[in-house]
């Protein structure tokens, strides 16, 4: 396969200007640390002693294709009236380069593959088909990476949505998932999983299953009255498909169904949860992330509320209350699909798979594209972060807020994310690619006097890159502001998270954080922020990498997805301190006065939680400050 380049069509100058303005603008405000500078000065100090500030040895040779080759060239008179035209306008035309060299990286290959494939010659995707590039390529991230993917792509471009990705920022995505899979990244290990001194988990207080209960093959979960699901569609399909199942919902309930209930759902093969757009499904939502934590094989259908006005048990749910349903469900899909467990949109395509599960005896996790579920593959690995450092290396170097670096810079800044210089046929390639020259053409070109942009630069690292590790030490928290007190990041360890409630309480400043300081001991405070909607790897590691979890789940908010993922740690056998407040009657959140049946349906999943905390061994209290008073006992206990 020959090297590609991209050029403009001579028609379409304003395309070209628009993919130019792509890059972030001088004036746009730089993520800058103070570390990557002192960094970046001892490096450059250091190389220029040595090298007088060239590029690394590796001598000549023949010139390979680089990804650079496929990012269009900065238009230094871009105007800013095209910076404001959609991106997706911008169009190139891919031409093959035969004066470039047919050797070409695998990676590099099945990038340009999957992205003209799927893309055509647009420098843009748009974020609802990201993931369908990703399995063109065979890699599956689960909707969180995705999720946190957009969102920093468009903090480092500083753009004002995250609608898209450019073809460099995938390069870097695409080429660092395909080097986790290869290289088998293991989940990381929580520091709050319960062990016991023998080093093994802690027995769990599990009711003993009594003996003569029937076993069903499958347990009817999930979204219970109004909602006809099961009698509609599932107890049909299984009946047709032989599958003995068990279904809770029933037309006259009492206490002593309880204990069958729960027989039934532990015996099951297989938990079949529904989560209904019809019901609030707090309970169902809580009980399903627990499943999720205690590896039952769960399969999960999530049918997405419609919007502000939709009508719940005949009340309308305000603005308010539909983003904390959606982020509820989206979090608990985010739990799930650590797990590695797809989750389905279709009650029958789910229960089909349910088939293949039993008949096949096979895990959840192997379902495919070809049982038309999206499957999830090491949904723990955070990638974000890698092109956050890109843009922080990036901005040390242009001092002069150009917007862009010359080739002596860009070596620079290479060896300092990877620690590894640049070869000079490495070098000579990115030129060949950006002028279109043979290789021996370019051999005496000054570094320069060729410059390339943030797109182009990620491209070129995405290609050359072949350490196990980023030189830079990751600081994704402090940069993109996700929460963190000064000095912290996600991969700091601490003693205590501070989980739970977030919008209209005060319980951190107040009570927490100030008893913490007093007893000397570290903390992660997860405060609210645009970020809050999906429960992303960057936030995920800060619970992984904490002794004591601690959830307040406050009379003051619905707190929906802070109950999944209490429930969902709890399941995984962490370290967990619930502190659960009921909602007063007539309470108002926000602009919200909740009716009865809201209040009731709030209630009942923090009964249903704490209820499983009790059963887990989980002390739970009502006061915030008893609760702390209990994580400083287990942090001093450790």
């Amino acid at each position: 396969m020959e090297g590609l380049v991209l050029t403009s069509p001579p028609s379409s100058a304003a395309a070209v200007a628009a993919a130019a303005a792509a890059a972030p603008s001088a004036a746009a405000p730089r993520l800058r640390l103070r570390a990557v500078r002192a960094h970046v000065a001892a490096l450059t100090r250091a190389a220029r002693a040595r090298t007088g500030g060239g590029c690394g040895g590796g001598g000549g040779g023949p010139v390979k294709p680089t990804m650079a080759a496929a990012v269009p060239a900065p238009n230094n008179g871009a105007t800013a009236a095209a910076a404001s035209r959609d991106p997706a306008a911008s169009l190139t035309t891919w031409q093959p380069n035969r004066s470039v060299t047919r050797r070409s990286a695998r990676i590099a290959r099945e990038v340009y593959s999957a992205w003209y494939g799927r893309v055509g010659t647009s420098s843009y995707i748009p974020s609802e088909k990201v993931q369908q590039l990703f399995n063109d390529m065979q890699l599956y991230p689960s909707k969180s990476q995705v999720y946190e993917m957009l969102q920093c792509a468009k903090e480092c471009a500083n753009r004002s949505s995250a609608a898209y990705l450019t073809f460099g920022e995938f390069c870097i995505f695409a080429t660092e998932l395909k080097r986790c899979y290869e290289r088998g990244i293991p989940r990381p290990i929580q520091l709050s999983r319960l062990l016991e001194r023998d080093g093994e988990d802690k027995k769990r207080r599990n009711r003993r299953v009594s003996k003569g209960i029937p076993k069903y093959e499958v347990f009817l979960g999930g979204s219970c009255n109004p909602t006809t699901w099961r009698h509609d569609i599932a107890i049909p399909m299984l009946k047709r498909l032989g599958i003995t199942y068990y279904n809770p919902q029933v037309s006259h309930w009492g206490p002593e169904l309880i204990e069958l209930e729960h027989q039934a759902k532990q015996n099951a093969a297989v938990l079949f949860f529904v989560i209904d757009n019809q019901t609030r499904s707090v309970a169902s939502i809580i009980e399903a992330a627990h499943m999720s934590g205690r590896h039952r094989k769960l399969i999960l259908v999530i049918h997405a509320y419609e919007g502000p006005g939709q009508k719940i048990w005949g009340e309308s749910i305000s603005p308010e209350e539909f983003e904390d349903l959606t982020t509820g469900q989206m979090v608990l899909q985010d739990l799930v699909e650590r797990q590695g467990i797809p989750v389905f949109e279709s009650i029958p395509i789910a229960l089909n798979c349910t088939a293949k599960v039993l008949r096949e005896n096979i895990s959840v996790q192997e379902l495919g594209l070809k049982d038309y579920a999206q499957p999830v593959k090491m949904a723990h690995v955070q990638l974000g972060d890698k092109l956050i450092k890109l843009r922080e290396a990036f901005d040390a170097l242009d001092t002069t807020n150009s917007g862009e670096l010359c080739l002596a810079d860009v070596c620079m800044a290479f060896r300092i994310l990877t620690n590894r210089n640049l070869s000079l046929a490495d070098v000579r390639s990115i030129v060949a690619a950006q002028t279109g020259m043979p290789g021996n053409e370019v051999k005496d070109l000054p570094l320069e006097q060729l410059h390339v942009n943030f797109e182009q630069f990620c491209a070129i690292v995405a290609e050359f890159k072949s350490c196990e590790k980023w030189a830079i030490s990751p600081r994704p928290l402090r940069s993109l502001q996700l929460g963190a007190p000064p000095n912290c990041q996600s991969n700091c360890v601490r003693d205590v998270y501070l989980g739970g409630s977030c919008r209209a309480s005060t319980w951190r400043e107040d009570i927490a954080i100030p008893m913490l300081k007093k007893s000397g001991l570290t903390y992660f405070n997860p405060q609210l922020c645009s970020w809050s909607k999906r429960l992303i790897p960057i936030e995920a590691a800060a619970m992984d990498n904490t002794y004591v979890l601690l959830f307040v789940i406050s009379n003051t908010s619905r707190s929906l997805a802070s109950m999944a993922v209490a429930a969902h740690y709890i399941g995984l056998g962490c370290n967990v301190v619930l502190c659960v407040q009921q909602l007063l009657d007539d309470c108002i959140l926000g602009s919200d006065k909740l009716s009865k049946q809201a209040v009731k349906d709030y209630n009942r999943g923090r009964m249903y939680l704490s209820d499983l905390a009790n059963r887990e061994g989980v002390p739970v209290f009502e006061s915030v400050s008893e609760s702390v008073e209990c994580v400083i006992q287990k942090c001093n206990s450790r």
